[in-house]
């Protein structure tokens, strides 16, 4: 990436091309850096635990609880980490097509808050 001030000085706190959520000419001192990686890197630690969670389970779940005959609950999990695995496609193309990339964080974090904080509702209720 390279820097640009004014009249193009090196050494400008002005990232080129680059803009905060707001729209505002990003600012080298304030703009990423570890402060948005911990977000990023805790983010997709815990989504990756709940992810094998649920898919690890999710044979069990299917062939008791539900009744599923091996070969179904077999593909049921295969239709979902495959529509897990492809979700982030879509994800980028709203992203990038309609709504930008902070909106599209924030709504698919708090869907998949939501989805989660159901799911553990629900868990603990029928217990």
């Amino acid at each position: 990436m390279t820097i640009a001030g004014s009249s193009g000085e090196p050494g400008s706190p002005l990232l080129e091309d680059t803009v905060d959520h707001r729209g505002r000419p990003a600012r080298r001192s304030t703009a990423g850096g570890w402060r948005s990686a911990y977000f990023i890197i805790c983010f997709e630690v815990a989504e990756r635990f709940a992810y094998y969670g649920i898919q690890a389970n999710l044979i069990n779940y299917l062939t008791g609880r539900l009744g599923l005959s091996m070969a179904t609950a077999a593909e049921n999990v295969n239709i979902w980490t495959g529509t897990g695995s492809l979700l982030p496609l879509v994800g980028a193309f709203v992203a990038d097509s309609y709504l930008g990339q902070y909106p599209t964080i924030i709504i698919a974090t708090l869907l998949y808050i939501l989805s989660f904080s159901r799911y553990g509702f629900v868990r603990g209720y029928n217990s």
